[in-house]
């Protein structure tokens, strides 16, 4: 018997593989590497350019929340239409993104799949391009923050917000999860829900601050 999600339902709790993206999966920001990508190909203006650089600004200084940093910057994206947008998406997860990906990260990937595992990626950056990077690293579903057609971020995907969709996506599925033998990786303090959810939770090159919060866990170092 298949759920919705088209995986094998057997009734039996089900061993999850969780990576988070950013910081994680690959180096640095893939938002920020969006934006520059998009002011490349002339979908942003200076101007709209420059306001994502004074939001990401406000955010580091605790001014702005992240949802409303990423609103700022990717509201360029109202003035497209949809096919444009997903054909910029597409050329920047393959031009951009999938060449970031750490090799020890898609070996990660693939002995989880052999296991059996249910992959997810779980990510605070949006569905508009974590759609095409979870295909094209053939992971079960990817949870990530929602967008709206005009680039505003209501329900961003971050912290406990991650263990959520998780468990709500397991519901929608009929699926039980065992969380001793699940898997979770990330990088930092917002992911530390994730990582607490599993059994065995590992934080990649990870930032101080989590380190510093769970120095029981183990650690792996990407490059």
């Amino acid at each position: 018997m298949q759920n919705s999600s088209g995986l094998p339902n057997t009734g039996k709790p089900v061993s999850l593989a969780l990576f988070d993206f950013d910081g994680t999966l690959i180096p640095g920001d893939s938002v920020a590497y969006y934006l520059r990508f998009a002011r490349k190909e002339g979908a942003v203006s200076m101007s709209e350019f420059l306001r994502a650089l004074w939001a990401a600004t406000l955010y580091g200084m605790k001014r702005m929340t992240d949802a409303d940093s990423k609103s700022i910057g990717l509201a360029f994206r109202k003035r497209h239409d949809a096919k444009y947008l997903e054909e910029l998406d597409k050329k920047f997860v393959h031009q951009v993104l999938l060449p970031k990906v750490y090799a020890e990260g898609k070996k990660q990937i693939a002995k989880h799949r052999q296991e059996g595992k249910i992959l997810i990626l779980v990510s605070a950056s949006t569905e508009n391009y974590m759609r095409f990077v979870a295909e094209a690293l053939g992971f079960d579903t990817v949870l990530c923050t929602p967008i709206e057609a005009d680039g505003t971020i209501r329900r961003n995907c971050k912290g406990e917000k991650k263990v959520q969709r998780v468990k709500d996506w397991l519901a929608e599925n009929a699926l039980t999860a065992d969380p001793a033998s699940s898997f979770a990786y990330g990088d930092s303090k917002s992911d530390l829900p994730m990582l607490r959810f599993v059994g065995h939770p590992v934080q990649v090159n990870p930032k101080k601050a989590l380190r510093q919060l769970a120095p029981e866990m183990d650690e792996l170092n990407w490059k």
